[in-house]
């Protein structure tokens, strides 16, 4: 599994822990929810500004976002 796998991933994993439906999520995160499906699914390389929306949307901090085993 590559990185844009694992960061999508990752996002799916903490947006549904959320209960947030992708439309939802994608509004809070102000991304496209198309965009947001090719992220989940790691067909789409993301800025590090998109990746800052996606966390202010999320309210994880980046570390907590990459303190997990499939990033070490």
């Amino acid at each position: 599994m590559d990185l844009k796998e694992k960061v999508g991933q990752r996002i799916t994993e903490l947006r549904k822990a959320k209960n947030l439906s992708q439309q939802k999520f994608a509004y809070e995160a102000d991304i496209e929810r198309t965009f947001l499906t090719h992220i989940e699914k790691g067909r789409k390389n993301i800025s590090l500004g998109t990746l800052e929306r996606i966390l202010k949307a999320l309210d994880i901090s980046i570390t907590k976002f990459f303190d997990q085993k499939e990033f070490k």
